[in-house]
């Protein structure tokens, strides 16, 4: 049995999980959450940056990464390199020093076209959490659990509560096309 709160907690999931992802998405100004999910191999385990190491953003064009333990400068280096953020590190003493250039009309228009797949993909799981509610719904009113009348109004709940996420997945979505076009 799904519960309409159930059904709400997905939608809230599908609405984080894309800001999640358009978090990593550059903008052309730095930010430390670029860089604090890339994996990095220590001590024959895979943690994220940012339990191994301080990042900071001195200047809305780098990030200094200063690792803890200066045994794994190399790891995060190749770590970085391995990611898919087109940045070259530079080791300079104790830290790691990444420069973002700007970005280029074209790579706007690519990383659009990425927000624009990640706000599908948060739309696809918001209809797949509506479908198997009414589903669910449609079941239980078969089987006598529920009156018509409840499975309207259940229904109508539901389809605000689509409609809402859905407005919040755009909102979310274009704010981010903006920081990316806006040079």
């Amino acid at each position: 049995m799904i519960n309409l709160n159930q059904t709400e907690q997905k939608l809230k999931s599908a609405v984080l999980k894309l800001e999640e992802d358009l978090r990593g998405i550059r903008t052309g100004k730095s930010h430390a959450s670029m860089v604090e999910d890339i994996f990095v191999e220590s001590y024959g385990e895979k943690v994220p940056i940012s339990h191994v190491a301080s990042i900071a953003t001195p200047d809305a064009k780098s990030i200094i990464i200063k690792p803890w333990d200066k045994s794994l400068m190399p790891a995060i280096e190749s770590a970085i390199q391995k990611s898919n953020l087109g940045i070259q590190p530079i080791s300079d003493k104790d830290q790691i020093r990444l420069s973002l250039p700007s970005l280029t009309e074209e790579r706007r228009i690519d990383l659009t076209k990425v927000i624009g797949k990640k706000m599908e993909e948060a739309r696809i799981s918001v209809r797949q959490a509506r479908d198997d509610f009414r589903k669910e719904t449609q079941r239980e009113e078969q089987e006598g659990k529920i009156s018509e009348n409840q499975k309207f109004s259940d229904f109508k709940h539901l389809d605000s509560l689509v409609e809402e996420t859905n407005k919040k997945i755009a909102e979310i979505a274009e704010k981010k096309e903006k920081e990316i076009l806006t040079v």
